[in-house]
């Protein structure tokens, strides 16, 4: 009985890991979509220079790697710089 109870609760503690990794994996998704999501916005509004543009998409690139390999303290560090680039980013040109 208390085997059952030990492995019970093993395997419960292993579920648990897996959901935190998933829950993490999808919110690294949800930022790296909301990150490219502004660039293509800033892209569509000519507001970037074309190498502010191949510095954001090298940056996205990296991130989405990052969250790939779940490391995603580091993607998120990733997905900060490409909104800095994004907010220094002047009025579109007219």
């Amino acid at each position: 009985m208390r085997k059952r109870i030990v492995t019970g609760a093993c395997l419960m503690l292993l579920m648990g890991g897996a959901a935190y990794a998933a829950d993490d994996q999808a919110a690294c998704e949800a930022k790296l979509s909301q990150a490219e999501t502004l660039v293509e916005q800033k892209v569509e509004a000519k507001a970037l220079s074309e190498d502010d543009v191949e510095k954001a998409n090298m940056l996205l690139d990296e991130a989405d790697a990052l969250c790939t390999d779940g490391k995603y303290a580091e993607a998120t560090k990733t997905l900060a710089n490409v909104n800095k680039l994004v907010a220094a980013a002047g009025q579109p040109s007219q």
